[in-house]
């Protein structure tokens, strides 16, 4: 059998319907062209293809081909039935398909490059198989500032969200289905206030891989403290009682709006605080309070009220008139538990009674009515402060009488001079009796009480233990009679005629005034008696002293009595004591003289007057010294022809003691000569 001899060859053809045909060259001798033999040339097989996530749970494949070719991917095992678009190779070698819908999961796929065989069909490349795992995305999250805080966020639906403590340990918080592209899930505790805590989470789905885990802060401010009450301070403390809640183990810290600097702190375990400042506050004022609290390194807002102190009103009590007293048309009113800047209204029968008192300090209070209709009345009282009424205070009966009077001249025990006028008190416009005690008529009667509420009488009485009596009618309303005032009428006071006021007296004196006849006057110096008479039926009464006291300014007073009582002292009648008795030399006693006469003497410093015996408001020597060498004086006018006597008295300027004047000297008897005969 006769076997040619066979022949092989390489060539590089472009992927498709490609048509060859061979001849042969012996020695240069060209043979005529083959039969043409068609082949169907592959485009090459792919060799890597890029999958790349997109959003909304899409994919991009890429890669490199023959330009011109179709890639097809199929999917070969995955879930869902989501398919890849074929896409073409550019001329640039390369390509790219985006795919939408795949769910997370593990992929296989196939893919090859197709070109066309010119005849309508396809010439495929071999396949290429690659996998590919689709993970699930890490969920979005945030959380509210809730002290149970609340997760939400976006992840894949139908995926689960996991939350965790770090490190994966305990769950923070309830598995949450992903639904529409959200999530939320409530913690599973009350958190509080948080700083910095650490969350972990993550989605899964259930036989397929979860995401990755995400790590998520949270940070949740204490919030604003709450003041439950403000109480109390409606006392003399005037500082209400604030109370509240924070969280628990918190600092709370008060600020008042009338000391904002000063700043109250306090830790509160239990998460109740009460706080009272020990300063008062201005009261009738508004008044404000911040609160914040501080807890996991965070201070919370503030939570603000408004407050103002207003004092206790207390209920008024009444105090006089007493139930069923009997009282005076004029009524003071006394009571107590009144309060500072309230006005207090009386009231009469239910009806107010006078205008409303402002009360200027706490506790007792008084108010003044007038002129109040006889009758049985009740009274009730009320006290308001900033517009706030007090309960009403107990109801007094009372009755209201025409009083006895009353005397103010003379008082119980006291003295009153048989000759005087007696005083008291009693209602404008009554007529007043007066009576002693025991007789049938009255000793005053109509006496008028005047529109100051004052009467008075003149009396002439007997001396002795005396009780007085009185009462009053206005209209046809009579008192009843006064209770017996008892009283001692005494002498009246005597009145010193002389020595006169201020005037001069010496050692031996006479002091005389008028009296009541029957009565006995004594006379004092200060308090030393000098003296006594009785008064004479001319009313007269006259008591010769000697004094022994030395010279000086003095007083005396005077005194009557009557069987054991005695008057009052008279009025003092100041004098002045001259004790100190100057002398008189000449002219001798028995002598002649003859004008001008000399006069002289011995005294005290000072100076000196002599005066005619007969008429002392005759100067017979004007002022004349005295000194250590005594006085000396030449008469300046012609005395009385025949016997004379003279009175010397000085002035007493040595400061030796008190005395300022002497007493009066006498001269003995001397006789004037006539002038000569012619």
């Amino acid at each position: 059998m006769f076997n040619p001899p066979g022949w092989n060859g390489s060539v590089t053809v472009p992927p498709g319907a490609v048509t060859l045909v061979a001849r042969q060259n012996a020695q240069g001798v060209l043979s005529s062209l083959g039969a043409p033999v068609i082949f169907r040339v592959r485009p090459p097989r792919l060799t890597s293809i890029t999958v790349t996530p997109l959003d909304n749970a899409g994919l991009r494949f890429s890669g490199t081909g023959y330009g011109g070719a179709i890639v097809k991917v199929i999917k070969v095992s995955g879930p869902g039935s989501s398919t890849v678009p074929p896409a073409t190779v550019g001329s640039t070698g390369t390509w790219s398909v985006d795919a939408a819908n795949w769910p997370p999961g593990q992929y296989s796929f196939k893919a090859t490059q197709t070109v066309l065989d010119n005849t309508g069909g396809e010439i495929v490349s071999t396949d290429f198989v690659f996998s590919y795992t689709l993970a699930l995305p890490v969920p979005t999250a945030r959380h509210t500032g809730d002290y149970r805080p609340v997760f939400s966020g976006g992840g894949y639906t139908g995926a689960t969200v996991v939350l965790v403590n770090p490190g994966g340990g305990s769950k923070v918080a309830p598995d949450a289905w992903v639904s529409g592209g959200s999530w939320s899930s409530t913690a599973s505790e009350v958190w509080g206030p948080t700083f910095k805590r650490k969350v972990q989470l993550r989605q899964e789905q259930s036989g397929h891989t979860s995401s990755g885990w995400v790590e998520l802060e949270v940070t949740i401010a204490p919030l604003a403290p709450v003041i439950t009450e403000i109480t109390g301070g409606d006392d003399s403390q005037r500082s209400p009682t604030v109370k509240g809640t924070c969280w628990a183990g918190a600092v709370v810290k008060l600020v008042f709006s009338d000391a904002p600097t000063s700043v109250h702190e306090f830790p509160v375990p239990d998460g109740n605080w009460t706080y009272r400042r020990p300063t008062p506050f201005t009261p009738n004022v508004p008044h404000t309070v911040t609160v914040t609290q501080t807890v996991a390194q965070q201070t919370s807002s503030p939570t603000t009220r408004t407050f103002e102190v207003r004092r206790t009103l207390f209920k008024p009590v009444i105090t006089e008139p007493t139930n069923e007293a009997e009282v005076e048309r004029d009524l003071t009113v006394r009571g107590r538990q009144g309060v500072t800047g309230a006005s207090m209204q009386l009231r009469i029968d239910g009806i107010n009674a006078g205008a409303p008192k402002q009360l200027t300090s706490d506790g007792d209070w008084s108010i003044d009515l007038k002129g109040l209709a006889f009758g049985r009345l009740i009274l009730d009282a009320r006290q308001t402060l900033d517009g706030r009424p007090s309960e009403l205070s107990e109801s007094v009966p009372f009755n209201v009488v025409l009083m006895p009077p009353k005397f103010t001249t003379p008082v119980p025990g006291g003295d009153l001079p048989r000759r005087s006028t007696i005083y008291g008190t009693g209602m404008p416009g009554a007529l007043v009796e007066v009576w002693l005690e025991g007789r049938d008529e009255p000793l005053l009667r109509s006496i008028p009480v005047n529109t100051d509420g004052h009467w008075e009488g003149p009396v002439a009485l007997s001396v002795g233990l005396t009780k007085l009596l009185a009462k009053q009618a206005i209209g046809q309303v009579d008192s009843k009679l006064s209770p017996p005032l008892t009283c001692n009428v005494v002498p009246t006071a005597p009145n010193i005629e002389t020595p006169v006021k201020d005037g001069h007296i010496g050692s031996s004196t006479v002091v005389s005034g008028f009296g009541e006849p029957g009565d006995r006057v004594s006379i004092y110096l200060g308090d030393t008696l000098l003296g006594s008479a009785a008064v004479l039926e001319d009313r007269t009464w006259s008591v010769p002293v000697t004094l022994t006291q030395p010279g000086g300014a003095y007083v005396l007073v005077a005194v009557a009595s009557f069987e054991g009582f005695e008057s009052d002292r008279s009025a003092q009648q100041p004098v002045v004591l001259g004790c100190y008795l100057p002398t008189i030399d000449s002219p001798l006693a028995g002598s002649w003289v003859s004008h001008p006469v000399i006069f002289s003497g011995q005294g005290r410093l000072g100076t000196g007057q002599l005066v005619s015996w007969f008429n002392p408001e005759t100067s017979w020597v004007p002022d004349q010294p005295v000194n250590a060498q005594g006085w000396r004086g030449v008469s300046g006018r012609e005395l009385p022809v025949g016997g004379n006597w003279c009175r010397f008295q000085q002035t007493i300027m040595d400061g030796a003691d008190a005395s300022t004047i002497s007493d009066w000297s006498e001269s003995g008897r001397f006789e004037v000569l006539g002038p000569p005969a012619r």
